[in-house]
C-alpha cells in the first residue's frame, strides 16, 4: 500500500516510531503543531487559546501517534479525526467559566434584592424573602452565598460561659443546607423568627451570628432573641418526639 504519510512529517515520525521518547514526541509534537492549531480553531472555537484546551490537545495528539497508520490515512486527516474531542473539551471549559459568572450575577441580584427589601420593609428581609422577591430557592441562595452542601452547626441552641445563648457546635447531627426537619421548621415559622434560626445557626449560607449580633441587625434587645431562639428550639426538639424526618 502507498505511504501516505506527508513528507515533511516522515522524518519527525520515523524517529519517534524508531524510539518513542519524550524527545521525539515532543519533535513530532512541534511539526504537527500547525494541524493542532488548525483542530483548536475548527472543534474549539472561543476556547481555542484556552490553556488547559491547548494542552489538551497536545495529548490527544501525542495519545493518537500510536495509533496512526501511514499506509491508511493522511498523519492530518488521522489527527483531525482524533482531535474532534476537542468540541467536549472546549464545552466543558465553557461551563466551568461560566457557573462563576452565573453565581456572581445571582449574587449581585439577591444583593440588590437585599437593599430594596430592607429600604420598603425598614428591616433586613428573612431568606424567605428573599427568595420570593427573586424567585430564587433557599438552597440556591445558601450556593450563592458559598454555603451549598456546607456542613454548620446543629439545630440546637446552649449557653456559652458568658451564659449567653448561642448554638452549640458540638451537638446532635450536623445540619446541612436542605435538612428537611430545619427546613421544616423554618417555613411554619413567622418573618422575624425565620431571620433569627437562619442567623443562628447559619442556614442558607449564612455565617452563625450571636444573639447580640442578631439583636443589633433587628434593632431589638438581645433577651427578646434569646426567648425566641428558646421557642424555636423547643420545635426543633420535637423531631424525635415526633419521629419525623
Amino acid at each position: 500500500m502507498a505511504i501516505q504519510l506527508e513528507q515533511e512529517f516522515q522524518e519527525p515520525y520515523e524517529n519517534w516510531r524508531a524510539s518513542p521518547s519524550p524527545e521525539t514526541t515532543g519533535k513530532l509534537l512541534r511539526a504537527v503543531n500547525p494541524i493542532i492549531s488548525s483542530a483548536l480553531r475548527t472543534y474549539a472555537g472561543p476556547s481555542a487559546r484556552n490553556t488547559n484546551v491547548k494542552s489538551q490537545a497536545k495529548r490527544m495528539a501525542a495519545e493518537a501517534f500510536s495509533t496512526y497508520d501511514p499506509t491508511r490515512a493522511s498523519m492530518k486527516t488521522h489527527l483531525m479525526s482524533r482531535l474532534q474531542r476537542l468540541r467536549r473539551e472546549s464545552a466543558r471549559q465553557r461551563q466551568i467559566i461560566r457557573i462563576p459568572e452565573q453565581v456572581a450575577m445571582e449574587k449581585m441580584q439577591t444583593d440588590a434584592a437585599t437593599k430594596e427589601l430592607e429600604e420598603k420593609l425598614g428591616k433586613l428581609p428573612s431568606d424567605q424573602q428573599i427568595a420570593d422577591y427573586t424567585g430564587l430557592s433557599l438552597k440556591r441562595l445558601g450556593y450563592i452565598r458559598g454555603g451549598g452542601g456546607r456542613p454548620v452547626a446543629s439545630g440546637t441552641f446552649s449557653k456559652n460561659t458568658q451564659g449567653e445563648a448561642a448554638y452549640d457546635p458540638a451537638v446532635k447531627s450536623l445540619y446541612e443546607q436542605d435538612d428537611p426537619w430545619a427546613e421544616f421548621i423554618y417555613d411554619d415559622l413567622d418573618e422575624t423568627n425565620q431571620f433569627i434560626m437562619e442567623r443562628a445557626l447559619g442556614m442558607h449560607g449564612h455565617t452563625p451570628m450571636r444573639p447580640t449580633n442578631i439583636a443589633q441587625l433587628l434593632k431589638v434587645s438581645p433577651a427578646a432573641v434569646s426567648l425566641r431562639m428558646r421557642q424555636i428550639q423547643q420545635k426543633l426538639d420535637r423531631r424525635d418526639e415526633l419521629e419525623m424526618l
